[in-house]
């Protein structure tokens, strides 16, 4: 389980398949200078986010050395969520969405296959 850090304020532990997505979704909104809104469920169980804007220090921590596979569905999905009013809520329905999107491709390439 990797982190990404906000500026001083916010640690959010994230799965590091997640917090790659989520990484390169922040970088691609700062990089044309828009902020993002990232929303998460604190330890306490309370619902925190915070305006991620282009001055605020990122630093994003893997727990893997693995080099991250980003997947074009995840960050669509990903995308569309920090476009919209609401922004990024890293929530695990969030997490379960995504990981969702890989087993809709493997039931898909099953029926085509058929059963083994």
């Amino acid at each position: 389980m990797g982190n990404l850090m906000l500026g001083r304020i916010v640690r959010i532990d994230l799965p590091d398949d997640v917090l790659a997505h989520v990484h390169a979704v922040v970088i691609a909104k700062l990089r044309v200078r828009e902020p993002v809104i990232v929303g998460w469920i604190a330890e306490d169980g309370h619902h925190d986010e915070v305006m991620v804007n282009p001055t605020m220090p990122i630093l994003v921590q893997y727990d893997s050395d693995e080099e991250p596979h980003l997947d074009r569905r995840w960050m669509n999905r990903l995308m569309m969520a920090a476009n919209a009013v609401r922004g990024l809520q890293l929530t695990p329905d969030l997490v379960e969405a995504l990981r969702a999107i890989d087993g809709e491709t493997t039931d898909a390439a099953e029926s085509a296959v058929g059963p083994s």
